[in-house]
């Protein structure tokens, strides 16, 4: 009598992830002395891994995250105010932990760890530590510069992307414009030379 296995392979998407992983985590070995440079590096494989898992989060609830509130600030250096709502979207959409930054799903807050009812909801396990930081009660993901990564889901009535799914930037060395949008690059180009983004 033979037993039929099943077997199940990896989807594209999964195997997307695991890649921008590997690609997140050897960028991080490597340009752990190089100085700005490997900063950009890393903060590029950290935006594609979040692309990646965002395509994930999309894939299992047909839909891409939205912020709750994408003017929620906070002062992260003395007189550096930056937008963290989208980045604390972001953090609980793809880590599973908290939901109160997602528009329409829950209002559990994080608290840094995944608890067992949360574990359903993960869409990308092992972030490295430096990916998040914790401001007050809120956790969020940033770049290798310590900046909250910024995120617009996109509505097609409002025209508020450059994308059509999403726009993802980091400000990255720029200190000067960082509270500008993604779609002020439209008027002016220059505005995010120095970005690391997603358009």
């Amino acid at each position: 009598m033979k037993i039929a296995r099943l077997s199940r392979g990896f989807t594209l998407v999964e195997l997307l992830v695991v890649i921008s992983i590997i690609a997140l985590l050897a960028a991080l070995v490597i340009g752990s002395g190089n100085g700005g440079s490997s900063k950009r590096q890393i903060t590029q494989s950290t935006r594609q891994a979040i692309e990646a898992a965002l395509e994930r989060y999309q894939t299992q609830y047909g839909e891409y995250p939205e912020p709750v509130n994408t003017e929620e600030t906070a002062e992260l250096m003395p007189g550096k105010v930056y937008r963290i709502g989208a980045a604390r979207c972001l953090y609980q959409a793809l880590t599973g932990d908290g939901s109160d930054a997602i528009k329409g799903i829950g209002n559990n807050s994080s608290d840094g760890k995944v608890g067992p009812e949360e574990i359903r909801n993960v869409v990308m396990q092992d972030w490295p530590e430096g990916m998040r930081r914790k401001v007050g009660g809120s956790y969020f993901l940033v770049d290798a510069f310590g900046h909250p990564f910024q995120y617009i889901k996109a509505d097609s009535e409002k025209k508020n992307t450059i994308n059509s799914s999403y726009d993802l930037w980091s400000y990255a060395e720029d200190e000067k414009n960082i509270m500008a949008k993604s779609k002020d690059t439209e008027a002016n180009a220059s505005l995010g030379a120095r970005w690391v983004k997603n358009w």
